[in-house]
């Protein structure tokens, strides 16, 4: 795998303790904003994702909004291939879902992008919404995978993932969190230095 180590930095990471907003809990805050904040920073990264997916012979690409839909929009322009947006559910839903398109996705091999993969929930929600509507998942690939997400995503996902870097860090389950066991409080990500946007 490639590293591209200028993504954590881009990234401005950050320990403590934080709700990640999707029931998980983690040690680790990406300013995702930041990490798109100047897209001609990304245009190696996109490339280097673009090339990934054509790999697979991806008719379309799909990004979960917000950022992964930026960088999925990205990454099909490289390809000349379809964009498909993912739109969080209404109601506080944890899955996503596809704008129709005009004849139908059925068949077609889709790959998904997002800025960063953590505990997988919005890629996991949009593999779900792409098999519903009859196409064919056939990769993921991200700017960042953290902890363990490199072998999550491949053994309960059954598609090849393709981080372009990694990250050390920790999720769980917001019930089964040690830091709030131990009695740790939240890092607030908004008021504490370099705020961001949540890592699912």
């Amino acid at each position: 795998m490639v590293e591209f180590p200028d993504l954590v930095q881009l990234a401005r990471a950050r320990s403590g303790h934080f709700d990640l907003g999707t029931g998980y809990h983690g040690d680790l805050w990406l300013d995702l904003d930041a990490l798109l904040l100047r897209p001609a920073l990304l245009r190696a990264h996109v490339r280097w994702l673009a090339e990934r997916l054509r790999e697979h012979s991806v008719d379309a690409v799909c990004g979960p909004l917000e950022g992964g839909a930026f960088l999925a929009y990205a990454v099909a322009d490289q390809l000349g291939a379809a964009f498909l947006a993912g739109y969080r559910s209404p109601g506080g839903a944890t899955g996503y879902h596809l704008p129709a398109v005009h004849g139908g996705i059925g068949g077609w091999r889709v790959g998904v992008v997002d800025d960063a993969v953590n505990a997988g929930t919005a890629v996991a929600a949009c593999l779900e919404e792409v098999r519903g509507r009859g196409a064919v998942p056939v990769a993921v690939a991200a700017l960042i995978s953290l902890g363990g997400a490199s072998a999550m995503v491949p053994a309960r996902m059954g598609v090849p993932f393709y981080p372009a870097s990694t990250i050390p860090s920790r999720a769980w389950p917001a019930a089964r969190c040690p830091l709030c066991a131990d009695g740790t409080p939240f890092t607030d990500p908004v008021t504490s230095p370099a705020g961001g946007t949540m890592v699912e």
